[in-house]
């Protein structure tokens, strides 16, 4: 892995500016429908709403959805609860700083980013007296909160210049990556992709380790730290069962999936180097892939109005991901027209884009968005990347279709209490369909 990833060691860390553009309301449009059926032009925001449309839906493929609980880790637990608050609250500084950046560094923006400081410190403090205050609580609870905290102050997306920067950043190493997969074999190349992955899922805005080694190096240069770090057995390991799905054994080979969705976690090189060559792989396989992300902004996570560039981009250097995303309807202008391509293309599985419904950097799936429940009904691959996603939610959680959890733990407390390791352990957990 060391050859592409040279290309990008020059490219330094992120750091926050103001973006172009910004309008500084707490609004979201949606954008126009890129990819097909599966995106939605007709959903409204209102400032504090975190769910996109009042229509949300259970997803279909959760095995009992009436026994089906999100939340992983326990709150009803005071130590529990205070040590999550605590890192909630020392992570405030460092959010407004990003968030205050984001709209210029102006003294509007600083009046609203303590405003913001003091709103959240003070809804942390009410639930730390009384937990059931707004009902329920869990850990993906407080996260939601911080979030529409965020937009209740008008802080559109925090971190937007440092998602385009990291995604440049992992966009020029790309074709060098896709070209180093292409020279391997199958099962090997397998193991790279997930490989690939769970290192790339060390970059996490949320995480105080990861904010920490932001400022030991550029994004390139922790990204090879972490692939070179990579080896099996790791903490949770069902790669073996994976390939076995995919690869089959004994000389027999199994058919692919179907359509596969994939939820996705954070821009940069995760999404680029890790998720999108992942997907890359699927297709080349004959399988449908959905990439799932986020309707609003939440910390650095890649967002459905985002994928499209961002595919686009990679699509420049691969002609698999060009023509499944033409079939797809991502590509909106063709970047070939002729009429051969066309009939090459009729024939291309589609890769294709879907709102989750929601902004967090979890997800609760008793709440999603109408077109993600009816992408769904054809899918029988599930795939959740990252902490939030794949952890902190649904670490537990029991599917109708195969299921495949990818991350990488970044907080010692949850490797600990969850897989029983350290830090920066990863889960490769494969669950066969229920």
């Amino acid at each position: 892995m060391e050859k592409f990833v040279l290309k990008g060691t020059e490219i330094t860390a992120p750091v926050p500016m103001a973006p172009t553009g910004t309008t500084g309301l707490g609004g979201f449009e949606v954008p126009l429908s890129k990819g097909g059926t599966l995106r939605s032009d007709a959903s409204a925001l209102n400032i504090g709403v975190l769910h996109l449309v009042p229509t949300l839906e259970v997803f279909p493929l959760l095995a009992d959805p009436k026994s089906y609980e999100p939340n992983t880790i326990d709150l009803s637990d005071h130590n529990e609860l205070e040590y999550w608050f605590t890192v909630l609250s020392e992570h405030l500084p460092d959010l407004v700083d990003k968030a205050v950046a984001s709209e210029g560094g102006t003294d509007d923006a600083k009046r609203r980013g303590d405003a913001f400081a003091r709103a959240f410190s003070a809804h942390l403090a009410r639930l730390m007296e009384e937990p059931a205050a707004y009902g329920k609580l869990g850990l993906a609870n407080l996260l939601e909160l911080r979030e529409e905290c965020l937009r209740e102050f008008q802080f559109v997306d925090a971190y937007r210049s440092i998602k385009l920067r990291e995604n440049e950043a992992s966009l020029a190493v790309l074709p060098d990556l896709l070209a180093e997969l292409d020279s391997m074999n199958e099962e090997p190349r397998l193991l790279t992709l997930i490989e690939g992955v769970l290192a790339a899922n060390i970059f996490d805005w949320g995480s105080r380790a990861c904010v920490d080694l932001y400022h030991k190096g550029t994004i390139i240069e922790i990204y090879r730290m972490s692939r070179n770090k990579m080896q099996r057995p790791w903490r949770v390991d069902d790669f073996d069962l994976l390939k076995e799905r995919m690869l089959g054994s004994g000389g027999k080979k199994p058919p692919p999936h179907k359509r596969a969705l994939l939820f996705v976690d954070n821009s940069g090189a995760d999404i680029v180097l890790g998720m999108l060559p992942l997907a890359r792989e699927l297709l080349r396989r004959g399988t449908e892939v959905v990439l799932v992300a986020n309707s609003l902004p939440a910390l650095n996570d890649v967002t459905a109005m985002e994928l499209p560039d961002i595919v686009a981009e990679a699509a420049k250097h691969c002609d698999i991901l060009r023509k499944a995303a033409e079939a797809g309807g991502l590509l909106v202008d063709a970047m070939v027209n002729t009429l051969d391509d066309s009939k090459e293309n009729s024939t291309s599985v589609p890769l294709m884009v879907v709102e989750n419904g929601c902004g967090s950097p979890c997800i609760d799936l008793r709440q999603v968005s109408p077109e993600l429940a009816a992408a769904a009904k054809d899918a029988d691959l599930i795939i959740l990347e990252g902490m939030g996603r794949a952890l902190h939610t649904n670490f537990n959680a029991r599917f109708k279709r195969d299921a495949l959890k990818l991350a990488m733990v970044k907080n010692q407390r949850l490797a600990e209490k969850l897989i029983q390791g350290k830090i920066y352990d990863c889960v490769c957990r494969y669950e066969a369909a229920s």
